[in-house]
């Protein structure tokens, strides 16, 4: 299931927001990936979001390797809670 998003953080995705970004991410029962242009990262690894460069504005997409529909709600729902998108 893949879902996109604008990255709305006036900081975009640095150090501090993908570290707790990839511990809620890590918990998750599911493969998870970031997609940015022709990039995946996996979501479970602080090395490969940061590798990303996301910056403010920025179109992006969740893919969960899942069939729970919740998980992306889940995710979805981190990444408002915490003004990202």
């Amino acid at each position: 299931m893949d879902k996109t998003f604008v990255l709305k953080s006036e900081t975009g995705l640095h150090a501090r927001p993908a570290t707790n970004f990839v511990r809620f991410i890590s918990e998750l029962p599911a493969s998870i990936y970031l997609i940015h242009k022709d990039f995946v990262a996996d979501a479970k690894s602080i090395m490969a979001i940061l590798s990303l460069g996301l910056a403010k504005g920025e179109v992006f997409t969740m893919r969960v390797e899942s069939h729970d529909p919740e998980i992306m709600k889940s995710i979805e729902i981190y990444l408002k809670d915490h003004n990202l998108i």
